[in-house]
């Protein structure tokens, strides 16, 4: 038996199944076209894990309909498409996923501050001077099936290992309103928001990757849609245009160097001027963080505050008042510490945790105390230090955290304290341990999606 039959056995067990459900879909709130949540799936889940092994094994699952969420990318650009699976088929593409990473390791994706940090040393290297950034045109929607198949053949010899990928990736992504019935099924492209969809997309480029890291003399990172190359004096250009070709060649579609529209995403420059790689700016002095990205994150400060002085207006006595200022007070804090979840470091700081210096902190420490003023709440809450969140994260150890909190090492009673400020005291009290760990988790994991749109849409 192969390895990668093996994986494939390995990890479409009932067992495992029941691991991915239990662990990590369970207490999750995204509902595909079925419109089954996690907790009716839960009546259910010993069935349905059989019912997933049996077809799995058989050779003949079938993926329902992804249902369509349309993510806006500003005025100027068509919106992302978001595929959502039912329950069942998140739970087989989990272990689908894991199947893969275990077939392919090095296709799991690296942090971006690890990728950051060796940009930092290649720079300091001062053996480059010159770059080229290379952006692909809708990414994931182009990815040739083609490509994929071609990319997985020599190490997936099993017919219902493949089979259950193309099927995957041939499924279609439909609106809730007019369901799946006539719809053609994907000739092209991985539908994003799958478990899946990064690891594909790792495996279909691994090949140029590993050409590209050949050449000696330059520096080369990949990310997702993003290129970046370093390279000697007059070597840029021609780097890049090499790796142009290569991408046209598979399929895809970069942003030509030459293009004559001003606003092409790929372009090549001297080390010496100001460039933007992963929402991070570099430059003379060093790297630091792009505007927009500073933008976006006070702006969601600002909505904190905003319903804030909603909740603040609708508020019947004093103690509904108070729950809207502890309420806020914890969203500030989350926003400017993060968290760990889920084994994840989460939050703006932690992402932008290689920058030079923390002059841009500093900056936006001011915009929160301003803030706070603004609302008239100098005197009911105090704002944690974006400052004292970054040296937090550069201790290593993440059960040493006091100042960040650890969502996954939380006693019951601090869990019921959360749960609280949604719902009140008396409320909570009326619940189960069980009940409140199930809405605890509820409440973090949405929390936790809206700072990772703090950091989304980096390229």
């Amino acid at each position: 038996m192969s390895s990668a039959a093996r994986s494939f056995k390995r990890y479409f067990t009932s067992k495992h199944l029941k691991e991915i459900f239990f662990d990590k879909i369970k207490d999750s709130g995204a509902i595909g076209i079925d419109r089954v949540r996690p907790s009716g799936f839960e009546k259910n889940s010993a069935d349905e894990i059989a019912l997933i092994v049996r077809k799995v094994v058989d050779g003949n699952y079938k993926f329902t309909a992804y249902k369509e969420k349309l993510i806006s990318k500003g005025a100027h650009s068509n919106p992302r498409q978001i595929s959502i699976p039912t329950v069942r088929d998140r739970i087989t593409l989990r272990a689908l996923c894991d199947a893969l990473i275990n077939v392919f390791p090095s296709a799991k994706l690296s942090l971006p501050q690890v990728v950051i940090e060796s940009l930092k040393e290649s720079i300091s290297s001062g053996l480059y001077s010159e770059y080229a950034k290379i952006d692909l045109k809708n990414f994931y929607p182009s990815i040739p099936h083609a490509l994929i198949k071609d990319s997985i053949k020599n190490k997936i010899r099993k017919a219902e290992f493949r089979g259950l990928i193309y099927n995957a990736i041939s499924t279609p992504t439909v609106s809730e309103t007019k369901g799946s019935k006539g719809v053609i099924k994907n000739s092209i492209g991985v539908p994003q928001g799958l478990s899946i969809s990064n690891v594909l997309a790792e495996i279909a480029l691994q090949n140029v990757d590993t050409e590209i890291n050949l050449v000696t003399d330059i520096w080369y990172k990949r990310y997702v849609d993003d290129i970046l190359i370093l390279t000697p004096t007059g070597r840029a250009v021609e780097m890049a245009n090499i790796i142009v070709k290569k991408l046209e060649s598979i399929g895809l579609s970069p942003h030509p160097i030459d293009s004559v529209e001003s606003k092409s995403k790929s372009k090549v420059g001297l080390l010496s001027e100001s460039f933007n790689f992963l929402g991070y700016e570099v430059n003379n002095e060093g790297i630091g963080i792009k505007k927009d990205s500073i933008l976006r994150f006070e702006s969601s400060l600002a909505k904190i505050f905003t319903a804030y002085r909603h909740a603040l207006s609708k508020a019947n006595n004093k103690r509904d008042k108070q729950r809207a200022i502890a309420y806020c007070q914890w969203k500030i804090n989350l926003r400017i510490t993060g968290c760990i979840f889920n084994g994840k470091r989460m939050g703006w700081v932690a992402y932008f945790s290689q920058v030079s210096n923390t002059v841009q902190f500093r900056t936006v420490n001011h915009t929160i105390r301003k803030l706070t003023k603004r609302f008239g709440l100098e005197t009911d809450i105090r704002p944690k230090s974006l400052i004292k969140t970054y040296y937090e994260w550069q201790r290593g150890d993440k059960d040493s955290h006091r100042y960040i909190p650890n969502f996954d090492s939380l006693a019951i009673e601090q869990q019921r304290e959360i749960v609280s400020l949604w719902i009140g005291k008396e409320e909570v009290n009326k619940l189960s341990n069980a009940s409140v760990t199930r809405m605890f988790n509820y409440k973090i994991s949405t929390s936790v999606k809206e700072l990772e749109q703090d950091i989304s849409g980096f390229s």
